[in-house]
């Protein structure tokens, strides 16, 4: 019997999976609303801002988040948005600054802590008010540290164990209202490998027989702390508006503003499978419904990347 972890109420999870040829049922073991490994229930949750250009690869205890998001900046590169709650490794890294999106992917959560190097002087003023825990350099006791073996900017470590502990305030994480399952429902399209692509970055995976083998820029990832390959479970190519913010950064580079707020479309790839869905997100408080035929499609348990690509010229992407 398929076992599918599911923080809605038992009666609104049956009827979102059954269609999907799924037995639900409620989980009790505390596991991460997240990504349904166990032990995230009730803990906080940080977003951690990580570079994702050449010279910060390998990065250190990516495997280690539950989300990971990626999302264009400026010059069309990319970074990361790593969400941790199931696990808070002593060093996290390289970290870098934040971004106006990543304010409105936080808005789900309660107090969540936000983990970044810097940002433009009125995107610190916005920071400052939003609903949050900052957790930059200097502030709330955050732990960093340098990474001799790299060069400056992109050597910059946190502590995330130390500095859970430390930080006041950071509110416990929330249901967003993802699903998890052991096992894949029907109606998949068998498929061995993806790309998303932006003007100058991409992230590409391959099926490996239990999890999808991440490439950053045609290169394939191993995390700098344990040397084994980073593995999504499961991989959401999720297409959003995206538009200039009149923000940008000291080189005069555009900083694009992601619509997570809204609906579209997405494909969702677990088990060497991919199902064209839908997503909706109907306010900044709400979490990402994703969806085929209107019926919740559940994550595998374990670590998901979703992937903010535009729905227009800028953004590819390719399945095959």
């Amino acid at each position: 019997m398929t076992k599918i972890k599911t923080f809605f109420a038992s009666a609104i999870a049956l009827a979102l999976t059954v269609s999907l040829g799924a037995t639900a049922s409620v989980a009790s073991d505390g596991a991460s609303p997240l990504s349904g490994l166990p032990g995230g229930a009730g803990k906080p949750v940080i977003m951690v801002k990580i570079d994702n250009v050449g010279p910060a690869r390998p990065h250190t205890n990516i495997s280690k988040a539950d989300i990971v998001y990626v999302e264009q900046v400026e010059g069309g590169l990319t970074r990361i948005a790593a969400l941790y709650n199931s696990s808070f490794p002593t060093k996290v890294g390289p970290v870098r600054s934040a971004r106006i999106s990543d304010l409105e992917i936080l808005e789900q959560f309660d107090k969540p802590g936000f983990a970044y190097s810097g940002a433009n002087k009125a995107l610190l003023k916005t920071i400052a008010k939003a609903p949050l825990v900052r957790m930059g350099p200097g502030l709330n006791g955050v732990r960093y540290s340098r990474d001799s073996s790299r060069r400056i900017p992109h050597n910059l470590m946190l502590d995330l164990s130390a500095s859970v502990k430390r930080a006041k305030g950071i509110g416990a994480v929330k249901d967003i209202g993802l699903t998890f399952s052991e096992t894949a429902p029907a109606g998949g399209k068998a498929t061995n490998t993806f790309k998303a692509q932006w003007p100058a970055s991409s992230v590409s995976g391959k099926w490996n027989g239990s999890g999808w083998a991440i490439a950053l820029d045609n290169k394939a990832q191993k995390d700098k702390a344990t040397g084994k390959a980073v593995v999504a479970q499961t991989v959401v190519v999720q297409l959003v508006t995206q538009t200039l913010s009149g923000q940008g950064d000291k080189f005069g580079g555009r900083t694009p503003k992601i619509k997570t707020v809204g609906s579209g479309k997405a494909f969702i790839l677990r088990d060497g499978q991919r199902y064209d869905a839908e997503w909706s997100r109907p306010s900044g408080g709400s979490g990402t419904a994703f969806t085929v035929n209107g019926a919740a499609l559940p994550f595998d348990i374990g670590q998901a990347w979703i992937l903010l690509v535009p729905n227009d010229s800028k953004g590819k992407y390719s399945f095959k």
